[in-house]
């Protein structure tokens, strides 16, 4: 509690002013919060089954190996120009995702946080978030194939009718790839959730969603992937906010968890924070009670910009960008200590990580248009 003590213009002293102190807040910087100060109320959404049910009947719902085997754009295997690490493996977009300014590539995960071996429905692949920034306001995933380095470009929507979708208008900072589920992070409100069971092929067309003369159109990309579920901020916490900036899979916990955490640019005064929640093997969903899911660890760490990481074992593997003209640095914390930095480690524009503990390496992706890679590097 903060108590606040008034005077009368005599003197007269008046009853305190009891202020009640956020609990999710940081006070140092680098203290344990309270896990029970995290929820999130998990909603499931209503339109799913019956507009899934209209691509079923249409034989429209296709598969991860389909997106993959119709893949229309290639890789190019490049040197990072900066950065002090040494990736094994760096690969920049064909030169037109490369060059444009009109998405901006934000989120990684691979088929190694998909199922632990590594591999889904026998193929390896990575899976990269873009944010539509000119233009309108869209999400696009990337499908890569890691053995053919070739991808193709899928767009997420939300079911807003029992026979219609609408675009998502989010940031995507961040994807996590746990079994058929998609994790995305939704800045301000949370956890989007995207179904890879659900793969809608969709008919040419400029709007997203049902075309007037019939059947769907999605801004002319042949796939869309559908919202199942969110997990919800919001709803519980209308009055604290918590940004969803990155998020990561952590299989040395037991069970499996989620860690999500915050990009704050240049303010100190506003909390940095590290947050985990439990998943459930079997379901692929948070693991709730009453339909809310409570967080396992919170805990603040003083680290500004911060786009991306993930944890392994008591640490963790923290990315800060330094803007677009200098390397990105590398950060090892554990609770309880302070972080030991490896300046300039990262290229330029470093965003979100990713662990893939099948081939002992993990994953970065930078964003800025004629510096964008998808990085590996081998475990630290």
């Amino acid at each position: 509690m903060v108590y606040l003590r008034h005077w009368l213009a005599g003197g007269a002293l008046l009853l305190p002013l009891v202020v009640a102190v956020d609990p999710r807040l940081c006070q140092t910087g680098n203290e344990k919060l309270p896990e029970s100060q995290f929820t999130l109320k998990e909603v499931e959404d209503s339109f799913l089954p019956e507009l899934s049910e209209i691509f079923v009947q249409t034989n429209s719902n296709v598969s991860v190996a389909d997106v993959l085997d119709s893949a229309n754009r290639a890789l190019v295997q490049k040197s990072p120009p900066l950065g002090n690490g040494h990736p094994v493996e760096s690969w920049a977009w064909n030169s037109g995702d490369e060059a444009t300014s009109k998405w901006y590539p934000q989120g990684v995960t691979s088929s190694g946080d998909a199922l632990a071996a590594g591999k889904w429905d026998g193929r390896e692949a990575w899976i990269v978030t873009w944010y539509q920034k000119t233009g309108g306001k869209n999400v696009r995933l990337s499908f890569v194939d890691r053995d053919t380095h070739q991808y193709r470009h899928v767009l997420l929507v939300e079911p807003s009718a029992p026979d219609d979708f609408k675009p998502v208008g989010i940031h995507a900072g961040g994807i996590m790839w746990y079994g058929s589920a998609l994790y995305v992070v939704d800045t301000h409100g949370g956890l989007r959730v995207f179904d890879l069971n659900h793969i809608w092929k969709v008919a040419d067309g400029d709007q997203v969603g049902k075309k007037s003369g019939g059947g769907y159109s999605a801004a002319n990309y042949r796939y869309v992937i559908p919202q199942i579920r969110k997990y919800d901020w919001k709803a519980l916490q209308p009055d604290s906010t918590f940004s969803f900036s990155w998020v990561s899979l952590d299989r040395s916990d037991s069970p499996d968890t989620l860690l999500v955490g915050e990009y704050t640019k240049d303010d100190t005064n506003t909390p940095i924070r590290l947050v985990k929640y439990a998943l459930d093997y079997q379901t692929r969903k948070l693991r709730t009670t009453n339909g809310v899911a409570t967080a396992t660890f919170a805990h603040c760490v003083d680290i500004l910009r911060m786009q991306g990481g993930y944890s392994l074992g008591n640490k963790f593997y923290l990315g800060r960008s330094n803007g677009e003209s200098k390397g990105s640095d590398l950060f090892v914390w554990s609770p309880g200590s302070s972080a030991t930095a490896r300046s300039q480690w990262l290229m330029a524009g470093s965003e979100d990580f990713s662990f893939n503990p099948s081939r002992g390496e993990w994953y970065t992706i930078t964003e800025h248009p004629g510096k964008r890679y998808i990085v590996a590097y081998k475990k630290l």
